[in-house]
């Protein structure tokens, strides 16, 4: 390798560097403010930030889920519908989002129960 070559190469490897750095820090500020919206029956239930991990049981009687909001992101824990496709569905978080089918929802058909995990600038 040439002289010029070894430069080229280390100065892609600091704008990488600094890259990676400024999305991780974007990603920690938007993790601070970020919320996951808990909806029962097409209305709103609850807000819960994501820096405030905790399990939310929404008890309904004969419905029962639960939900598990972490800094990373949202899952449904539990739920006793039939289908269980609340539960296949995964985690939602900042990072794949953007990526899944469903893209930040989860949804519970059977009782009505959906989340959405909002990222801090929305």
């Amino acid at each position: 390798m040439k002289k010029k070559d070894i430069q080229l190469l280390m100065i892609i490897l600091i704008v990488s560097i600094i890259g990676l750095a400024g999305a991780r820090l974007n990603a920690s500020e938007n993790a601070a403010t970020s919320q996951a919206v808990i909806f029962l029956n097409d209305e709103e239930y609850v807000r819960v930030p994501l820096e405030d991990p905790q399990v939310i049981v929404i008890d309904q009687g004969d419905k029962t889920n639960e939900i598990q909001v972490t800094q990373k992101g949202v899952s449904m824990l539990y739920s006793d519908c039939s289908s269980q496709y609340c539960l296949q569905q995964g985690e939602v978080t900042l990072e794949n989002m953007d990526q899944r089918f469903l893209g930040a929802w989860i949804y519970c058909l059977h009782n009505k129960v959906s989340i959405q995990l909002l990222r801090g600038e929305e």
